[in-house]
Formats: C-alpha cells, structure tokens, sequence
C-alpha cells in the first residue's frame, strides 16, 4: 500500500539533508585552506577532494549549493517568500568563510593579519584573478580550491541579488507571463484581509499543474504579499470593470473560481461577466462564492447548486460559517464534551446550528465519531430551534427537533453557571457568540467553572494560531475566513471524499482505489470528484430534475426507506424511470472511459491497476447486452445519488417554470462579421454584436441574430457553403410576463408566449413560442448525452 506524503514534510527533509552536506562540504575546504597538511593525513582515497585545481571538487560543492538553493525555493509558505534573501545570505557567508580561509596566512609587515584576509575576500566580488601579491610573492600558493568556489559564491551572491531587484521592479509583468503560460488556473477574484487565509487555503491543494491567480485591485499591499508568499500570481486591475476583468487571459483554462470580494451582490456582478464571456467548454468548475450572511448563503447555495449555469458547481463561504467550522473543529477534537451551550443571538448562532447539521448528517453517513447536545441559549432560541428544522427539512431530512434543545432565556452568567452545573461542567462547553455576554462576564463564568471549555468573542484575537487558555479553559476568537488546519473551502472534494470512504467501509474490494481518502492517489481522487460532477449533470441534464429544491416541502422519501429498497426501486422512488435510469448509467459509464482513457488506462481481461488495464473499459453496448453488467451500473448509480441525498444534496422533478433540457434541431444559414454590427430583437431592442461575431438565420429566412465566435463553434456543424447544422442541449423555460433577460448582446424583454433558453456558455436569450417549437425539441432520454459539443 502507498501513503502519500505531504510534499512540504519531503521537501523539508531534503533541505535539512542539503544544508547539512553544503555546510560540511563548505567547512572542509575551508579547514584546508587555512591549513593545508590536513589534507595530507587523510586517507589516500579521499585525498584528491580539496586538492587545489580540482575541477570535480568544485563541480560537487557548487552542485550541492545549487540544490540547497533550489530546496530553499519550494515547500512551505513562509520558504516561498523568504527564499531569495536567505539563498544571498547563505552565499554571502560561504563567500566569507572560504574567503577569508583561503586569505588566513597572507600576511607580512605591509597587510596585517585578520584584516587583509577580510578585505581581500570582499574584493572577490569584482573578479578577476583571487590571486594577491605580498612581499614575497603571490599568495595564497598554490590556490585552494575553496578561493575558486568563494569567487563562484561571491558572483552568485551578486547577480542573484540583482535578478531578485529586478524581479520586484517587474513582478507584475512576470506574473502576468507565468499566468498566460499556466495550463491551468485557480482564480481569486477579489482580495482583503479577511480573505487573504482563504487564498493560502487555495495555494496548499492546488491541482497538479494548476497555477493560482490573484486578481484584485492593487498589487501592493499586506493581503497581495501574503498571496505572493505562498506562490500565487497576482495581477493588478479593476476588477469591478467587466471588460477589464474578462481580459485576463484564464477563462478557458479555469480549474476552480473564488470571488471572495466583502460584498456579496459585487461577487454576484463579477461572476455575470465571468460566466457570460464563457471562455471554456468545461463543466461543473468548482465555484466558491464569498457570502458572510448564513441565510443568504444558503439560499443562493441552495438556488444554485444544480441550476442553469452548468458551467459551475457552487458553493459559498462566509466568515460567520468558517468561524463556526473553526470552533467546533476545536470542541469536537478536545477532550469528551455531551452538552454544547451556543449562547446569545447572532449570525454566528445560526452559523453554528447549520454547521452541527452537516456534522450530523455527516456522521449518520459514516457512522464514525459523536457530536454534543445542542442548546441554545436566547431570548429567541426557538425561533433559532424553527430555522433548524426548516433547513433540514430542505436538504430532505425533516423531524429533527430532537438534535437541538432551545432554552428561551437571557445567556447571564448566573444561568449559564446554573446550566453547566445541572450536568457535569467537565463534559460541558459554551460558546459565546459576539452579540453575547462579553469576555469579562465569561471571565466570571471560567473563575467559577474551571473545567468547563468556553469560547468567547474578541475582535483582537489572532485566529491564524493555537489558542491558549487565559482562566481556566477560556479562549478568545475573532470571526475570520480561517479555515481550520489550513483546509480549502470545498464542499463537492468534502462530498467526494465521504462518498469514497463510505464506500472503503462497505467494500471487500482490495487495491491501491481502495485506501482511505487521505492515502488516496491523485488520479482516483479526481475520478471520484468526476463521479460527483456528473452526477449534478446528469440528474438534470438527462432525468430532467432539478436541484434547486429551496422553499420546496419534503418529498417524502426518507433515506431509511432507501437503504432498504433495490437499486432500481431506489432510482424510482427519487424520480426516475427505468428508460432515464438506463440513459444516467450509460452517461456515467461513457464519462468514467472518457476518464480512464485520457489518462492511458485500457482494456484488459483482468484488472491490473498498476499496468493501467480496466476490465470494465467497455462501450455501452457490452454493458447493456448483458444483465449483469447492466445492474451492477444501475446499482452504481443508484449508490452515488442515495448517497448524496443522504449528506443532503436532493434533487426534484422539475415544473413548468423550472429549466428542461431541449435539443437544438435544424439547419441554419450563417457568415462571421469581421466587424461590429446591430441588429434587432423581438422586442425592438437594439443588439450589439462584437467582431467576429457570426450573423445567422433560419434556413427559410426570416430576421438574423448574432451568435459569439466560440459558442457558435461549439453548437453548429458545418455542412457546407454557408449552411451549419445545430447541435447540442440547451435548458429552457417559459418566460414570465415582462421579465427582463440579460443577453450577450444586451438586455431585452421577453415577447409574450416566449421561452428563455440557457445555453452552456453563460448565453441566456428569449425566443417565441411558434420559434422555439420551430427550433428545439424536448431532449430524447436516450439521446440526451450530448453536451452541446
């Protein structure tokens, strides 16, 4: 079995290893250069390291130091950014040290001792011959080898101070060549000093080849030198500027998306332009939306987790949600605790109760660990107890009152010391929130309660580092985007990880895919992210449902009643025929070959993970001819969307007034415009269309409409002349009276009778009723696999 190791504890042992040997090697030839019989006790064999003129000697001493240097350049964070100083520093000491050795017995009565070899080292910076003249002749004679390598020492110290200044002077531009170089990047947008932890959060698991791009309003500054100093690439610009910001060349290369901008509906505006200027054929980019607010992180998350940009697959953060995440990391990790008192009101508190609902439902999943009591302590605690049940009910989890105990009372320090001692105070942990009793009052409460774990609100708290009891176990925090233990915020990596684990627990399977997540490799990681993302797509791109089940009541199906179901009676009961379950698997099984095949696997009779050799790359048509095979892929469908559902990702039919996924049909005529051109939509609305822009219109005439050079490509194939067939799925709805759209193009007014059409590109356009029913049709279950390509 292999377990991975993190590169930075590798990378650290290799420096320590490096500068051990440099420093060893860079010690004897200086104790040979001041005094040269020692060289000559030594035993024969060796005896030629050192030796004045060796050509080897110095090509082993200058290699070690190129690769203390090049060690001293990677690993952690903190190396990064100090690298280029402590590598001068280094040279300039091996610089003195052989130096002023090899100068040690150049003396007579005009250079004195101790500061002629000292002032004669300095002069090595300037080249030329080491070689100096006394009285009686050259010296040092002969040269020791250690003169040669403090005069290599010396030039490198120079230049790469040099490099280093100049590097500073043009940072900007070599990061905006080493970003444009990049085959593949995960973006920042937006940058403070709260978002700054999120950003090395980012830099520590990025992707294998994966770049990090900062891009924000200014270049200097403490948050873009934190990002610098863990490797990122940071580019300066208006970002609040559409046309500024979708400049940057990364769109098609996107890897993974943070808009981490303090305001909410800033980061909203920033992702129109960004999703709208397309850039990129990839589905389900990993999104991470900053939104501090609880509730409206939760609405947006739940409105968007399936929704019509199937570009993305989103997520948000806040820094009342990370904060609650980083408090109970702590309490769950310490010692034994039964009861957890949440006391006062706040978006903390409802942080915190969202919080212990996915731990819940996390822990129903795996079976490992326990979680305390939950009780708030409010005047309005129930109404804290209601949005509990409300939002389990959403993730499809309803009843559970029970998981929390609302206590209607003011959080005094007299009723909270009453609290803790109904029970044991040992086993008992308070948290109080910012609009809570404050950190003198919790002071009282520590005084009386040594054993009781309190966390309390203070603004000047440094949540980047281990907290320390003041009284008792009282500690300090402060809301900060913090994530504990350096983590990435991820919610599809934390589901990926959970739904593989589970399925190490339940599995007799044995091999390298199948190892707990931590010792998992790469590959297997990406392909069970992959499972997830396709997931997402096909539920609603195939079996027509939708995620967005916000404000929608429990449908009923609990995953007890599940667990106990087969697999295709599991699939019917969350919505699915068998004819769309079969075109689910067939999807997830041509995805996974396209998976395993792009990364050198093929087929073999016998499965040899090592040798990259699959026994189930087959095409489809092997799988369903045979029942086996068949049910063994509907089972494995039926697990991935049981399980999701179980951590509360629950999908529903979609309604009329939902987005269905129709088909592009027909032929079109079509021209690129090598120039800019208008032209009239439905409504009367002038539309503007850019360079390079492709005019089309139906076959049987009628008025034309643009369609951007990429996206054209992506949906049309060329059948000859001007003539171009249209290919791909769209997602599609009836437009309300009067709703404004946000076309490429500008903003129009649906026509009465119309349909909204999404395309995969970020492109959203109205069409009217006699049109669309001209144009699309409702996708085939079993034809509606092709992306839009």
């Amino acid at each position: 079995m292999r377990i991975a190791k993190g590169p930075a504890v590798g990378i650290g042992g290799a420096r320590t290893s490096l500068s051990l040997l440099t420093a060893g090697l860079i010690g004897y030839l200086a104790v040979i250069a001041a005094w040269p019989a020692v060289r000559e006790r030594l035993p024969a064999g060796v005896r030629w390291f050192g030796a004045p003129n060796s050509a080897v000697t110095i090509a082993i001493v200058v290699g070690a130091m190129i690769a203390l240097g090049v060690a001293m350049t990677r690993g952690s964070d903190r190396g990064r950014s100090e690298a280029p100083v402590a590598i001068v520093g280094g040279l300039a000491v091996a610089t003195a040290v052989l130096g002023v050795a090899s100068y040690w017995r150049c003396q007579d009565e005009s250079h004195p001792d101790f500061f002629t070899p000292l002032l004669w080292t300095a002069a090595l910076v300037k080249g030329g011959d080491p070689a100096r003249a006394l009285a009686g002749g050259t010296c040092p004679s002969p040269m020791p080898v250690a003169l040669n390598v403090a005069q290599i020492s010396a030039l490198a110290a120079l230049f790469t101070s040099v490099l280093g200044v100049g590097i500073a002077l043009f940072r900007s531009r070599f990061d905006r060549l080493r970003t444009r170089m990049a085959r593949s990047v995960t973006a920042v947008v937006g940058l403070d000093d709260d978002a700054a932890p999120l950003v090395a959060a980012a830099a520590r698991t990025l992707r294998r080849a994966s770049a990090l791009v900062v891009i924000t309003d200014s270049a200097d500054g403490a948050p873009a030198a934190r990002a610098r100093a863990v490797g990122a690439r940071v580019l300066a610009l208006d970002v609040d500027a559409p046309e500024s910001l979708v400049t940057v060349p990364i769109w098609h290369k996107l890897d993974r998306l943070y808009l981490l901008g303090p305001d909410p509906s800033t980061n909203l505006l920033r992702l129109r332009s960004i999703t709208a200027h397309g850039g990129g054929q990839r589905q389900r980019i990993p999104l991470v939306v900053r939104i501090d607010d609880p509730w409206q992180a939760a609405a947006w998350r739940a409105q968007h987790f399936g929704g019509v940009h199937n570009r993305w697959a989103a997520d948000t953060v806040g820094v009342y949600e990370v904060t609650a995440r980083r408090l109970l990391d702590r309490i769950v990790a310490g010692p034994q605790v039964d009861r957890l008192l949440v006391c006062g009101s706040s978006r903390l508190t409802t942080a915190l109760c969202a919080d212990m609902l996915t731990r819940r439902l996390e822990l129903e999943y795996s079976g490992e660990g326990r979680l305390p009591a939950l009780h708030v302590v409010a005047a309005d605690a129930s109404e804290y107890r209601q949005d509990y049940e409300f939002a389990s009910a959403q993730l499809g989890h309803p009843d559970r009152a029970r998981d929390i105990v609302a206590v209607d009372e003011d959080p005094t320090a007299a009723s909270l010391i009453d609290m803790a001692r109904r029970g044991d105070p040992a086993a008992t942990a308070l948290i109080l929130v910012e609009s809570g009793p404050d950190v003198g009052t919790a002071t009282r409460i520590a005084a009386r309660l040594p054993h009781t774990v309190i966390h309390v609100h203070d603004p000047r708290a440094d949540a980047t580092h281990e907290r320390v009891p003041v009284v008792g176990r009282l500690f300090t925090y402060r809301l900060s985007l913090d994530l504990p233990g350096g983590q990435a915020h991820d919610a599809w990596e934390r589901a990926a990880a959970l739904i593989h684990n589970r399925y190490v627990a339940e599995s007799a399977t044995v091999g390298p895919a199948a190892v707990p997540w931590r010792q998992l490799d790469e590959f297997y990681r990406e392909s069970n992210r992959r499972q997830v993302r396709n997931a997402l797509w096909m539920v609603e791109k195939i079996g027509g449902h939708t995620w967005n089940t916000w404000g929608e009541p429990f449908d009923g199906v609990t995953t007890a009643q599940l667990r106990e179901l087969p697999a295709q009676d599991q699939l019917h009961a969350l919505g699915f025929e068998k004819t769309t379950a079969e075109a689910m698997a067939r999807a997830e099984h041509e995805d996974w070959c396209r998976f395993y095949r792009k990364h050198g696997w093929r087929y073999g009779p016998q499965r040899d993970d090592d040798a990259k050799v699959h026994d189930k790359l087959v095409d489809w048509s092997h799988i369903a001819a045979d029942p086996t095979l068949l049910d063994a892929a509907l089972r494995s469908l039926a697990a991935t969307l049981t399980k999701l559902r179980e951590l509360g990702y629950r999908s529903r039919p979609a309604s009329n007034a939902d987005w269905l996924p129709f088909r592009r049909t027909g032929a079109v005529v079509a021209e690129q415009r090598p120039t800019a051109w208008t032209w009239t939509a439905h409504d009367g609305s002038t539309m503007t269309a850019e360079p390079g822009d492709w005019e089309v219109r139906d076959e049987s005439g009628g008025d034309s409409w643009s369609v951007r050079d990429d996206i054209f490509h992506a949906t049309h194939r060329h059948l000859g002349g001007r003539r171009w067939r249209r290919l791909g799925t769209v997602l599609a709805r009836p437009a309300r009276d009067g709703e404004t759209v946000h076309t490429l193009e500008g903003a129009i007014t649906a026509p009465s009778r119309s349909w909204i059409v999404q395309g995969d590109h970020g492109d959203v356009w109205a069409v009217p009723h006699d049109e669309f029913q001209r144009r699309y049709e409702r996708a085939d279950q079993d034809r509606s696999n092709t992306r839009g390509k």
